[in-house]
């Protein structure tokens, strides 16, 4: 009901609460589908950007003709991409804080199976090699992600 004073109109103060009380009831039903939203979002980004640096590499090296390698170092957690000469293509990338080359299950099993820690694709584009995985995880937010380059097929993956 809305009251006349004067010339002005106004709510109530029961309306105003019944308002509140209504968004509130809201925003309580809504948090937990949202509290989820940005869980596993780090791990998903962070997977992405290895996938773009590997099909990087890849294009490079059929564009010039030469090899070029991502190369992980599981000790600083770092990946990059290199040519054939070892000549560093941009700069190096730290993955985030909380992610690290490591698989989830058991910290004594190697996360990176390519050869030597880098993919190698020759002047065609080609992996060199049999292909093989990089296994990241969060820390924090308890979950994994395997990025496999097969050598036959030359699909790249996120599992």
């Amino acid at each position: 009901m809305i009251s006349k004073i004067g010339n002005r109109r106004a709510f109530s103060l029961i309306e105003m609460l019944i308002v509140l009380a209504i968004m509130a009831m809201i925003m309580g039903i809504s948090l937990p589908f949202t509290s989820g939203f940005g869980k596993g979002l780090k791990i998903k980004t962070t997977a992405r950007a290895i996938i773009g640096m590997i099909r990087i590499a890849r294009s490079n090296a059929a564009t010039l003709r030469k090899n070029y390698s991502v190369v992980f170092d599981v000790k600083k957690g770092q990946y990059w991409i290199e040519d054939g000469s070892g000549q560093i293509y941009e700069k190096k990338y730290p993955l985030p804080s909380s992610i690290k080359f490591e698989v989830e299950s058991d910290e004594n099993i190697d996360p990176i199976t390519f050869e030597n820690d880098k993919v190698t694709f020759n002047s065609s584009g080609l992996i060199e090699g049999t292909g093989g995985s990089v296994t990241i995880t969060d820390k924090l937010g308890g979950s994994s992600r395997t990025i496999s380059a097969a050598g036959a097929t030359e699909n790249i993956t996120i599992n």
